[in-house]
């Protein structure tokens, strides 16, 4: 009976389909980044959070965000969730202006709420609005806002196996070009870029 059923799923093409249905996921746990320095430390966190889990989900990888802020906990929590990869980034934001106060985060909310429309309302509010076109999600979105002319972006990331193996560690810095300058996004990619890159040739 076994072999018939074999046989039948052999002339079906089920078996291809049954290995692309068992294959797992690659799944890599994203550890809070550390801030050494930003603005805000809690919305650089979450915006770099956000926005690897954004870059590292995709066929055949799954991004699993961590909780945990301490290094020895982070690896703990990633061996209970099963993780392949664990991704430990460092952000460090150095602000060169200190422009935008209340009025920034009022333009901010209009934004939001749809008050703005295009070619109209306040410079801040501009910034605002090219800000929401330029950032990938929300987290981005709001921590573009907190940018100005010449700020300076540095996020590292290392790259560790199952076994806590290094396999990528490196860092790129990028300046802002303009206030609201979604500078974040470029650097994550460019991250994730490698990042995918490093775990393609472990496997092969």
């Amino acid at each position: 009976m076994t072999y018939r059923i074999l046989a039948v799923a052999l002339l079906s093409g089920a078996p291809a389909i049954m290995i692309a249905q068992a294959a797992p996921a690659t799944r890599i746990c994203i550890a809070p980044a550390t801030i050494e320095s930003a603005p805000s430390a809690a919305d650089a966190m979450t915006a770099v959070r956000d926005a690897f889990s954004s870059m590292l989900s995709g066929p055949g990888i799954t991004a699993v965000p961590l909780q945990a802020k301490l290094q020895s906990l982070v690896r703990q929590e990633a061996k209970q969730s099963n993780c392949t990869y664990l991704l430990i980034p460092t952000f460090k934001h150095v602000h060169k202006s200190s422009s935008g106060g209340l009025l920034g985060k009022a333009a901010l909310g209009a934004v939001q709420s749809g008050a703005y429309q295009a070619g109209g309302g306040s410079a801040a509010s501009r910034v605002a609005a090219g800000a929401a076109q330029g950032a990938a999600n929300q987290a981005e979105w709001h921590y573009a806002y907190t940018i100005k002319t010449k700020d300076e972006m540095t996020l590292g990331y290392r790259l560790e196996s199952a076994s806590s193996q290094v396999m990528l560690d490196d860092k790129a810095s990028r300046k802002a070009e303009s206030d609201g300058e979604d500078v974040l996004t470029p650097l994550v990619q460019q991250a994730a870029e490698k990042i995918v890159a490093a775990i393609t040739k472990s496997t092969r």
